[in-house]
């Protein structure tokens, strides 16, 4: 009876073992890219579950926007971005980052929550979250912009759980790789090789002398963008240092829709007309926004109309949302369904949440 006893026990713990491993298997194949960014971040799954808490949908939407981000696959973040619009910054952050890289942000941009210029840089100061902060970097390292993509990555490296991770130890060597400090970029490098199989291999394969022309490319086109002198510039002075990169590099497109997409966001017209040129770029987002410039003015002329490039069917469009506007004495209730989506309603009805 005893020998029987023992035997129930066993095959009772041996239903438990596969019942905690089918229920790993589970979670593995529900939310692979929060398995995937805690070994970013160097930890196991169950560090990570203490830290970020059990991931639900969103959050893992989240992470996966992070994780394909860092793979530089752009289209996958797109698509991803586009599940679900979360109305989260760190979303739409991502969702404006991939459709830059597609060469399509301010065509896309009034489609997507967008939380003023928070959607375009995520803020790094006293009050932002060390979530938030390892994640502002990626938009400058996309610009050419390497010393704020290195901060970031350094902080981003100083607020995970163990002060450590892949993700922020290949940014920090790719940015000194560009900017040309390849002993700073060998320490990371060695670092990278006493981790996984995927880092070493990574790391082994950027070590110069081992580069492929491929990415011998790549680090000449991000030399490209780069400014020709050092900056010194404040927290807020965004808008400054991407003219500084457009002054370096008139061919930065990434940097001019980000210019352009940041004036409209921030609703700095008057900014947007002096940063913009017709012949460098185009968007119905731009025309729309040269109308309201244009009829603050007074400069409805066939002239300024061709000279911007603003087509009729666009020009037609705004004399109606003029007219509903006017008509309803500027309450907006007609125009939702018809114009929730142009940047004139996002001009005249978004309003900022402080408090974020």
């Amino acid at each position: 009876m005893a020998c029987r006893g023992k035997q129930w026990l066993w095959i009772a713990l041996a239903v438990v073992l596969l019942a905690a491993g089918a229920s790993q298997c589970v979670f593995l194949l529900r939310h692979p890219y929060f398995r995937k960014y805690a070994a970013q971040n160097g930890i196991s799954l169950r560090e990570a579950r203490e830290v970020w808490g059990k991931p639900d949908r969103d959050a893992e939407q989240i992470l996966g926007l992070i994780v394909e981000a860092g793979e530089e696959n752009w289209q996958k973040v797109a698509d991803l971005a586009t599940r679900k619009d979360l109305h989260n910054e760190v979303g739409t952050y991502y969702y404006n980052l991939a459709n830059a890289m597609l060469g399509r942000l301010p065509d896309r941009l009034m489609d997507y929550y967008q939380p003023f210029e928070r959607g375009l840089f995520l803020p790094v100061g006293p009050s932002s979250t060390p979530f938030k902060i390892a994640c502002a970097g990626d938009v400058w390292f996309q610009l050419g912009y390497m010393p704020l993509a290195e901060r970031d990555a350094m902080l981003g490296l100083l607020f995970s759980p163990e002060h450590n991770g892949s993700r922020y130890l290949r940014r920090l060597a790719e940015a000194n790789l560009v900017t040309g400090e390849y002993e700073a970029a060998a320490k990371y490098l060695r670092m990278l090789l006493n981790g996984s199989q995927e880092d070493r291999q990574w790391a082994r394969s950027r070590f110069p002398e081992n580069w492929s022309p491929q990415y011998q490319l790549r680090i000449a086109e991000k030399r490209n963008l780069m400014p020709q002198f050092d900056l010194v510039h404040g927290m807020d002075q965004t808008p400054i240092i991407l003219r500084i990169l457009l002054s370096a590099n008139q061919t930065n497109r990434l940097a001019l829709d980000y210019l352009l997409c940041y004036d409209l966001l921030t609703k700095d017209i008057d900014a947007f007309v002096g940063d913009f040129d017709p012949g460098l770029t185009r968007s119905q987002l731009y025309e729309e926004a040269m109308l309201i410039f244009l009829a603050a003015k007074g400069g409805m002329s066939a002239e300024n109309l061709a000279h911007y490039h603003i087509s009729e069917a666009c020009f037609q469009r705004f004399n109606r949302f003029v007219t509903i506007y006017k008509r309803d004495g500027g309450s907006g209730r007609n125009l939702t369904a018809e114009f929730g989506k142009s940047y004139w309603y996002y001009y005249y009805y978004a309003v900022k949440n402080e408090t974020k």
